[in-house]
């Protein structure tokens, strides 16, 4: 399968002309400059305000404070390598030296410590929600479970690490092996290529069948491409969500009985919804979940 392209080239619910005739109209009274020096008083006096209230409660004041986003941080020299990913949630956090491979997707509030050793990610691999990796080597088209921890390790090319699993160090985990979710590999283990391993400590429990194989597959096609969805919709600047809020809202008043009152069709491109972008990726008929 390939990478599909969800959004129509002008995916607004009014043109562009029209967006930019309302937006004028819709301006303050008077010259821009005027406003501007207006704003930047009234907000001087509003931190002035808010420090003297600070002054007053003392002790008990309480101070608001926006982090600094911290999703990839340089450390000692190097800094992560994130171009070809699908998506980076802006939660997560990669550290150091961390390489992530081509259509690869790391979810919200993950951890890649690349620190103390290097964090290699290959290509088409999904890092799931609240997983923690250190220094560890992770293949091409490999599931990492929400949840999991993986210290240290290797990973092989189309593996699946279930949920909430635990991975010890200098554990190598061969090609197509699954690790069932609530599994745990004391440091050291072995795992061989096409291995179903469960428990705690984990071991052998039968031979992956080609089917699930097949099934990782699409699934993690399936990640990557809802992945670049995601990174189309998180990284949005505020502005932006606000105007597609509104042009949401508009897309309401858009029925046939409007059009029909109108000289002509004014050709509106519908807006994108969450059950038409997964339609067209496909996900209704992928069936396979993680073991």
């Amino acid at each position: 399968r390939q990478s599909i392209s969800l959004l129509p080239a002008a995916a607004m619910s009014i043109p562009l002309a029209q967006r930019q005739a309302l937006h004028w109209q819709s301006r303050p009274p008077g010259p821009y400059s005027m406003w501007y020096a207006i704003g930047s008083l009234t907000r001087t006096v509003g931190r002035a305000i808010d420090s003297l209230g600070a002054i007053v409660q003392g002790d008990c004041a309480y101070h608001e404070k926006l982090p600094i986003p911290c999703t990839a941080v340089k450390f000692a020299g190097k800094a992560p390598a994130v171009d070809a990913a699908s998506f980076i949630a802006p939660s997560a956090n990669l550290v150091g030296s961390v390489t992530l491979g081509r259509g690869s997707t790391v979810w919200y509030s993950s951890m890649l410590k690349g620190d103390v050793q290097p964090v290699s990610i290959g290509d088409m691999t999904s890092i799931g929600d609240n997983a923690i990796l250190n220094g560890s080597t992770i293949g091409n088209s490999v599931q990492i479970g929400a949840g999991s921890v993986i210290t240290a390790s290797v990973v092989g090319d189309g593996s699946s690490i279930g949920f909430k699993c635990t991975v010890g160090e200098k554990c190598s985990i061969g090609s197509g092996a699954v690790i069932a979710a609530g599994s745990t590999l004391p440091a050291g283990t072995n795992v061989p290529n096409g291995q179903f391993w469960a428990g705690a400590p984990a071991k052998f429990v039968s031979t992956v069948s080609e089917g699930d194989a097949e099934a990782l597959g699409d699934f993690l096609q399936l990640s990557s491409d809802i992945g670049a969805v995601h990174m189309e919709e998180c990284w949005k600047p505020p502005k932006q969500v606000e105007q597609d809020l509104e042009d949401y809202k508009r897309e309401v008043t858009r029925t046939p009985q409007l059009i029909s009152y109108l000289r002509e069709d004014p050709k509106w491109v519908p807006l994108t919804t969450l059950g038409g972008t997964l339609e067209k990726l496909n996900a209704f008929n992928v069936k396979y979940v993680p073991k």
